[in-house]
């Protein structure tokens, strides 16, 4: 019975270290998010490491304290599962080698320097390309101390000295935001341990600027607000004289257009209905299809029912799942749509500023039913979590490496659902190394760039090379971002237009840049994500 009581006491005490870490990095959530080397109003550092936290404290708190090895070994899972982000990523795998070693050695001081130790460790054999300068370089010094006050005394220190080590931070004016947190929640922990008897001040993270809305102040639901009829204002009907290949086809491009699809017909004579915002677009793919007539446009705001024919419609079969399905992140309406057009069996909301966690991808796999599936994550920080759940899910799982949206909508363009794995990932990886991609937004705090100096309230033009464009307004950096992005040559640009954005704008600001650069298209496609109003692909 002692021994039972000993390893209730040791796992309660490591639910109240998770629990004092939770409580610790929620009250500088803000705070670490805002450290970003971009004045770029999605931070998202701070939030990923809170919601990892959050998941190994719902695990602590359902664990099975009677065995102390199974308790540490779910509550790290647990963490892992809900990581997000590159940061999150890193600090699950922190997390877990660290409560390991504690639940398994009951001398607590002892068992914290192996656990850091071994999180230093696992820490940097979770990243491809470790750099200094990062959330690696203050677990490696917090590990390479001899007691745990000199750990957190350690671990502050490689903090500070971060700037030094990344001109990135250093020109920015800020610490790395993934050592920030980690800092916090070793504190934490440390404390609640008994193991220290303080925690703070953190003054690197004093006088950060307050940001406008974040993309984590949006649920999931308004992420990929894909299925609200109110946001879709038309209603076109009309009957279809089509084969049923050709009907078929119809349904794709009405994916990509609305939602509240119906289609009935007899195999030669068919009604067909859409809620939708291009009435245009919808008419069109109808007359591709086959002979229109009766054709019907109803505003939506002035209509109280769906006609009798659609509303009392069978319910659509559920298709077979592809030999190779695809699962993509995503933010926004029009995004959303675009993706169901070109195939995509599941979408997972989120993207920069909203990383999805593990467990979110892993549903998303399994919703395929499909034992082939391509991933594209369409932002850099999220390749570290599609790559962590490949091992966690029984089908086949490919990560196509695309960091931006551009890159994603690309490599769809090369997609064969009826295509094996190996060759789609092929096709689709080719097809998004050829974009070179670009995004506008607006500055929440003074920032620099190679042309000098800008204000908080600017527009500012991101590449992959960093800040290459600011001005007073977003259409006139989309010129420069446009033009910067064509130096290399190009053949296609592609503006996806945001929630901020305005579609009319776009051409005629990018006039000029196409009278010096001829032959070159032009395609605008309404997104509706936040924060960014404009993002820009090159191929």
């Amino acid at each position: 019975m002692r021994a039972v009581a000993e390893r209730q006491s040791a796992c309660a005490q490591l639910t109240q270290a998770i629990e004092a870490a939770v409580a610790g990095l929620a009250s500088v959530r803000d705070a670490v998010d805002r450290l970003n080397v971009f004045p770029v109003p999605d931070g998202d550092t701070g939030s990923n490491m809170l919601r990892t936290l959050e998941g190994m404290a719902e695990a602590a708190r359902r664990g099975d304290t009677d065995d102390c090895a199974a308790f540490a070994g779910s509550v790290a899972r647990g963490a892992l599962l809900a990581a997000r982000g590159n940061s999150g990523v890193i600090l699950a795998q922190i997390l877990g080698s660290l409560v390991r070693e504690l639940a398994s050695d009951p001398d607590r001081a002892r068992g914290w320097m192996r656990g850091l130790e071994a999180a230093s460790a696992s820490a940097r054999a979770a990243v491809l390309d470790p750099k200094p300068g990062t959330m690696l370089s203050v677990i490696d010094a917090a590990a390479g101390a001899s007691d745990p006050a000199a750990a957190i005394d350690a671990a502050r220190a490689a903090e500070e000295r971060t700037p030094t080590q990344l001109a990135v931070l250093a020109a920015a004016g800020v610490v790395d935001s993934g050592g920030a947190g980690l800092v916090v929640v070793l504190e934490a922990m440390s404390a609640a341990l008994g193991l220290t008897t303080s925690v703070g001040p953190y003054p690197w993270l004093d006088d950060i600027a307050v940001p406008v809305a974040s993309v984590r102040d949006l649920s999931a639901a308004e992420l990929v607000a894909s299925d609200r009829e109110d946001e879709l204002r038309y209603e076109v009907m009309f009957s279809l004289e089509a084969p049923e290949r050709q009907v078929d086809a119809l349904r794709v491009v009405w994916a990509g257009l609305g939602d509240s699809i119906v289609i009935v017909g007899d195999g030669t004579v068919w009604r067909c209905h859409v809620h939708t915002n291009d009435i245009a677009a919808a008419i069109q793919g109808g007359i591709d299809a086959g002979r229109v007539r009766d054709l019907s446009v109803t505003d939506l705001r002035e209509q109280t029912g769906e006609v009798a024919w659609v509303r009392d419609a069978p319910p659509a079969a559920e298709p077979s799942p592809p030999a190779t399905a695809v699962v993509a992140v995503g933010t926004g309406s029009g995004i959303a749509r675009l993706f169901r057009s070109f195939g995509v069996a599941s979408i997972v909301a989120g993207g920069q500023g909203a990383n999805p966690s593990i467990a979110e991808l892993v549903d998303a796999v399994r919703s395929t039913h499909a034992k082939q599936v391509i991933v594209l994550p369409n932002n850099a920080n999220i390749l570290a979590a599609a790559s962590a759940m490949i091992g966690l899910v029984d089908a086949e799982v490919a990560i196509v490496p695309t960091v931006h949206l551009v890159q994603g909508f690309a490599a769809l363009m090369a997609y064969d659902p009826e295509s094996g794995l190996s060759e789609n990932e092929r096709r689709m990886t080719e097809a998004a190394r050829r974009v070179r991609w670009g995004e506008v937004t607006v500055a929440v705090r003074d920032g620099s760039w190679q042309g000098g100096v800008f204000g908080a309230g600017s527009a500012i033009g991101i590449s992959d090379q960093g800040i290459v464009s600011v001005g007073p307004d977003p259409e006139a950096v989309l010129v420069g971002l446009c033009e910067r992005l064509l130096e290399p040559g190009g053949e296609i640009v592609t503006v996806i237009v945001g929630e901020r954005g305005h579609r009319e704008r776009v051409e005629a600001a990018l006039a000029g840049v196409f009278d010096r650069h001829h032959g070159v298209e032009l395609e605008v496609i309404e997104g509706g994500q936040p924060l960014y109003p404009y993002l820009l692909g090159v191929e």
